[in-house]
């Protein structure tokens, strides 16, 4: 059998084609994805954030909500929950963000925020301090303290950009840039 230009290209076309569908189809269907709740303390505490303004809060930046600086609070460094949050809203791996973190500090810049485990903890700790803001699982989620919409979106929402799915992260952005 003689492999034509033609029968290569198609073929290419087809390997292509799937490898595009392939992931879109996935996404879609959701069925393993479980998202990441982000809360905030009952008392005052900040009822919805933007995409960006979130990215900006975990990369050490000052931001605020009712004329207030925002605490944030993360995981653990190698736990599930902190490297999906770390990919899909900072987009980074755990060792650039690692790299980040040195790279700020050596700058005499601010440090990552600090990790408090397990769920039921942090969000004790979120549920007294009402600048704070921490993420958890859905499953884990404590009546102690408010979900925060994200870019108006609350998990389970088509849209909502925050997940673990199978052990891998997922970020489903349906507007907007990463920044």
């Amino acid at each position: 059998m003689k492999i034509t230009r033609r029968k290569t290209l198609a073929g290419g076309a087809a390997l292509l084609t799937l490898a595009l569908l392939a992931p879109m189809s996935a996404e879609a269907d959701g069925a393993a994805a479980e998202p990441l709740a982000l809360v905030s303390s009952k008392q005052g505490g900040v009822a919805d954030l933007s995409l960006f303004q979130l990215k900006r809060l975990y990369l050490g930046d000052a931001v605020q909500a009712g004329g207030q600086d925002l605490i944030a609070l993360n995981r653990d460094l190698k736990g599930l929950e902190r490297t999906s949050f770390d990919k899909t809203v900072l987009g980074m791996s755990p060792e650039a963000a690692a790299r980040y973190w040195v790279d700020r500090r050596i700058r005499g810049q601010s440090g990552a925020p600090k990790a408090v485990e397990p769920a039921a903890v942090i969000q004790r700790v979120v549920a007294k301090l009402p600048r704070a803001i921490a993420y958890v699982r859905v499953r884990d989620l404590s009546p102690d303290v408010q979900v925060v919409r994200i870019d108006g979106r609350k998990p389970g929402d088509p849209g909502y950009p925050i997940s673990i799915e199978g052990g891998k992260s997922v970020a489903r952005v349906s507007r907007g840039f990463w920044f």
